[in-house]
């Protein structure tokens, strides 16, 4: 029970608001959380990608069928296309970089990007591209790789 001298506490901004909410399409209060069928047509890579993404969970009007697409459907679709394209996701570059128990700033600077482009990998804000996922693959896996971009001399073959 909130007293006379408590303020009610406030949703933290981004936060979700009670459904039902208003359609912006039909203007009726009847969108709710929903499931639906999406299909896709992203262009990364220079390439546009289609793909299908089964049960995608988002607010849809019961009354007209709008849906409504917030940022958490963002994050479901940006997963759903790096599972397409097979990228390493956040979990699996952060579990390389814990696994050489280096750190972004040292990564970044071995694999020549800003560290701001590896925190935007690993936060999900963005998509690597391919020609760097395959790098970061390699980075991760193989000692001498790591070694010639750290700037080690070579070994002579």
């Amino acid at each position: 029970m909130i007293g006379n001298h408590e303020k009610p506490t406030k949703r933290p901004k981004g936060g979700e608001r009670p459904f039902p909410w208003p359609c912006r399409h039909c203007g009726k209060l009847e969108v709710v959380m929903g499931v639906a069928r999406y299909d896709a047509e992203i262009q990364h890579d220079g390439r546009i990608h289609s793909f299908t993404i089964p049960e995608l969970h988002l607010p849809i009007c019961r009354a007209c069928g709008e849906k409504v697409f917030t940022e958490k459907m963002d994050g479901q679709i940006g997963a759903a296309l790096r599972a397409h394209l097979h990228l390493l996701s956040p979990k699996e570059i952060r579990a390389g970089l814990e696994r050489l128990n280096m750190t972004q700033e040292e990564a970044a600077d071995r694999l020549g990007i800003a560290e701001a482009t590896l925190s935007h990998w690993l936060t999900d804000t963005q998509l690597q591209s391919r020609a760097l996922d395959n790098l970061l693959r390699v980075f991760f896996a193989i000692p001498e790789v790591r070694a010639v971009l750290h700037g080690e001399p070579r070994p002579a073959a």
